[in-house]
C-alpha cells in the first residue's frame, strides 16, 4: 500500500462549493512530499521503519496535515458564506423590525384619528357660541413716556397675521381713552405690529407670537407728543476749497428719517414733502457760515436759487432725533441756478474708500456721499487706472466718469440732535481735487 495512507474519506464531509478535484491534489501533492523526505531519510539510514517515524516527526500526522491543507483552500469560500448568512440573518431581523414599527404607527395613526373623529364629534355638538375656542384676544396698552401710567390716545395699529413672508389678514385698532388698543379675538400664531402716532411718527415694526388657548396682552410706551424742534448748527472744515469761486454745501437728508428711541424702542420721523418747514434740506454757505432751508417744488424737487434772496441764518431748527449722513453735493456760486439739474442725476459713479478703495453706481439715493453734479471728479491717474480695472464692464453706464466719493466713516456717520445739549454738527470735507489715495484721510462727520 502506498505511504503514507490517506483516502478521500479522512477529509471532512464534502461541500457542494468545493471544487471536485481538491482532495485528490492534496493526497498527491502530501503523498510526493512525504515520498520524497522518506527517501531523503533511507539515505540516511537503510532501516525503512526509522526512516519513516522520522518523516513523521518532521511533518506531523499525514492526515491532519491533508485536514489542514482542505481547511485552508476552503477557508475563504465559508467564511463568505458564513457573512452572507449572518446579513442574511441581519436583514430578515430588520424586516421583522420595520414591519413591526409601522404595525406599531399604524395602530398609534388610527388611534390618534379615532380620537380626532370623536373630539370633532363632540366640538359638532356643542353650542355655536363654545366652538371658538381658538380665538384668543390680543390688546395692548399704550402709555405715555414719563407719565407714569398715562394712556395714549388716538395711536393707530395695524397687526398683521404672517405666514413666513406672506399676510394672511390685516387688523387695525385705534387706541382708547384708556389707551387700550384692543385687536378683538384672534387665531393664535405669529404677527406684525406696527404703531403710528397721531402726528405720524411711527413706530419700528413689532413681531408677537400668541398660543393656543391663551390671550396677549403687551404694554407699550408711546412718546408724550410731537418731536421737539431743536436748533442746529454746521461747522464745516474745508483746508483745501478750491480758490477762486465761492462754494456752497447742499445737504440733503430729505431721504433720510429722524429717528428717537423712547424705552429702547426706535420712533421714526419721516420728513414731509409738502412742508416747507419740515423739509430737510440745508444749503450751506461756506464762505460766510451761515445756513438756509433750501428752497424746493411742491414735489419736493430742487429748483433754481438766487442767494441774495434767501434767509440765511446761523442755526436751524430741526426735529429732534438721529439722522443719517446726507447726500452733500458740492456747488459753486455760479452753479445755485443749475440746481434744476441735479434732479435729472438719477445714477452717478462714486470712488469708495472703506477698508480698500474701489466705485460703485448709486442710483438716486445718495446718502453718505460728497457728489459733485456738473462736473466730474479728477482723479489721480494711476488711481484711476486701478479703478478702471475694477467692474470694466460697467464703467459704460456712468460714461467712465465719477461725480460721487465716498468713505465708511462718513457713509456709517450719525448726527443726534438732543433737546440737552448743543447740537453742533462738524463736517471736514476732504481734499477732492483732484481724488487720491489720502482723500479719506480728512473726511469724518461728528
Amino acid at each position: 500500500m502506498a505511504w503514507p495512507e490517506i483516502s478521500i474519506d479522512d477529509f471532512p464531509p464534502e461541500r457542494d462549493d468545493e471544487p471536485s478535484s481538491l482532495r485528490q491534489d492534496i493526497i498527491d501533492e502530501l503523498s510526493d512530499h512525504f515520498v520524497c523526505a522518506l527517501n531523503r531519510e533511507l539515505l540516511k539510514n537503510p532501516d525503512e521503519k526509522v526512516a519513516r517515524q522520522r518523516v513523521l516527526n518532521q511533518f506531523g500526522d499525514p492526515i491532519k496535515v491533508a485536514r489542514q491543507l482542505w481547511l485552508e483552500a476552503m477557508k475563504e469560500k465559508m467564511m463568505s458564506q458564513r457573512i452572507m448568512t449572518g446579513l442574511s440573518a441581519v436583514m430578515a431581523v430588520c424586516c421583522i423590525a420595520v414591519v413591526g414599527i409601522a404595525w406599531s404607527m399604524m395602530q398609534e395613526s388610527r388611534a390618534f384619528n379615532l380620537q380626532m373623529l370623536e373630539q370633532f364629534k363632540q366640538a359638532q355638538e356643542r353650542p355655536a357660541g363654545e366652538s371658538s375656542g381658538e380665538l384668543q384676544p390680543i390688546e395692548f396698552q399704550l402709555v405715555q413716556e414719563g407719565s407714569g401710567d398715562q394712556p395714549a390716545e388716538g395711536f393707530t395699529g395695524t397687526l398683521s397675521k404672517r405666514d413666513g413672508n406672506d399676510t394672511i389678514f390685516t387688523v387695525e385698532a385705534v387706541s382708547d381713552q384708556n389707551g387700550l388698543l384692543d385687536f378683538g379675538k384672534l387665531p393664535w400664531g405669529n404677527y406684525l405690529l406696527t404703531l403710528k402716532a397721531p402726528w405720524g411718527e411711527e413706530m419700528d415694526s413689532l413681531n408677537i407670537t400668541t398660543v393656543p388657548g391663551r390671550g396677549f396682552e403687551q404694554t407699550i410706551i408711546c412718546p408724550l407728543g410731537v418731536p421737539e424742534k431743536v436748533a442746529m448748527q454746521l461747522h464745516v472744515n474745508w483746508r483745501e476749497m478750491p480758490e477762486g469761486e465761492d462754494y456752497y454745501l447742499l445737504c440733503d437728508f430729505n431721504r433720510t428719517a429722524a429717528i428717537r428711541i423712547i424705552e429702547q424702542t426706535g420712533w421714526v420721523v419721516k420728513h414731509s414733502q409738502t412742508d416747507a418747514e419740515d423739509r430737510m434740506v440745508i444749503l450751506f454757505d461756506v464762505k460766510n457760515n451761515q445756513m438756509t432751508r433750501c428752497p424746493l417744488t411742491s414735489k419736493g424737487l430742487f429748483e433754481a436759487v438766487d442767494p441774495l434772496k434767501l434767509d440765511w441764518r446761523a442755526l436751524e431748527r430741526i426735529n429732534q432725533g438721529k439722522y443719517g449722513p446726507p447726500a452733500i453735493y458740492l456747488i459753486k456760486k455760479s452753479e445755485l441756478s443749475r440746481l434744476s439739474e441735479i434732479n435729472s442725476l438719477n445714477e452717478i459713479g462714486v470712488v469708495r474708500l472703506f477698508n480698500d478703495i474701489d466705485w460703485g453706481i448709486y442710483t438716486q439715493h445718495f446718502g453718505g456721499v460728497f457728489i459733485s453734479p456738473f462736473k466730474a471728479f479728477e482723479i489721480e491717474h494711476k488711481l484711476l487706472k486701478q479703478l478702471e480695472m475694477q467692474n470694466s464692464s460697467s464703467l459704460k453706464y456712468i460714461d467712465g466718469t465719477f461725480h460721487g466719493f465716498s468713505t465708511k466713516q462718513f457713509a456709517t456717520s450719525s448726527f443726534f440732535a438732543s433737546t440737552d445739549q448743543p447740537n453742533v454738527w462738524e463736517i471736514n470735507i476732504p481734499d477732492l481735487f483732484p481724488i487720491t489715495r489720502e482723500s479719506g484721510s480728512l473726511s469724518s462727520v461728528r
